[in-house]
């Protein structure tokens, strides 16, 4: 979503310039929201490590709600090509390979968007994101039921889709733990991620029938 189409703003910036500023705040915001977490960041400050004033701020975004949900929006928009990746340069992935992948590019996008977390975290615990943070959540669940619905057609919907949604949570909660081990570990960690998911997918939808053949999928067509 561009930021003239962005829902979140008080008023569409117009001109190049008024837009590299609507993106230079979210990018300071996110780096702020990740280093301090939502609840302790305040709009001036986003604003002065931003380099612009308050009221310039003031002029786009209301509030820092506005700021996390048009975060979200753009977390939302940048996922998409990870799991259209997935789908159509690895499309014989399954089982434990698939696993493997989708949470080394979970891990590879947290690291990339750092403000992520603080979004998923914050849906559980704050009122003010829970509408930014649920939105973001449920892209990653759809995502990841896209990927299982290609591969496992044999899986009926409904529990596809909470299977999803349980790898999609257990990600979330083992990265936020590998972003706080040295980094030199974190790979451990992502590993343990791995294997857990491998072993409850195993258990709850088990190994795909000898008649689901490896998907051919083609490219995501371009919409104007």
């Amino acid at each position: 979503m561009t930021p003239s189409a962005d829902p979140n703003l008080r008023r569409r910036p117009r001109q190049a310039r008024a837009q590299e500023r609507v993106e230079r705040i979210l990018d300071t915001a996110e780096q702020v929201f990740a280093e301090m977490g939502f609840g302790a960041a305040t709009t001036n400050q986003i604003a002065q490590q931003a380099g612009t004033s308050i009221g310039s701020l003031y002029e786009f975004f209301p509030n820092k709600e506005a700021l996390a949900r048009a975060l979200a929006d753009r977390y939302i928009a940048r996922i998409a090509p990870v799991y259209d990746t997935l789908l159509v340069d690895e499309p014989s992935l399954l089982g434990s390979d698939l696993i493997t992948r989708i949470v080394e590019s979970l891990d590879q996008y947290f690291r990339e968007h750092p403000g992520a977390v603080p979004v998923l975290n914050g849906r559980l615990t704050s009122p003010e994101l829970a509408a930014a943070g649920e939105r973001l959540q449920s892209a990653l669940v759809a995502g990841i039921d896209r990927l299982l619905a290609v591969r496992r057609p044999d899986v009926a919907a409904e529990h596809r889709v909470t299977v999803a949604a349980v790898i999609a949570e257990v990600t979330r909660s083992m990265l936020v733990m590998a972003d706080q081990v040295p980094l030199s570990r974190r790979r451990v960690v992502v590993r343990e991620t791995e294997r857990m998911i491998i072993g409850y997918l195993t258990e709850t939808i088990g190994d795909p029938p000898p008649s689901v053949a490896s998907p051919r999928v083609k490219a995501p067509s371009k919409r104007s």
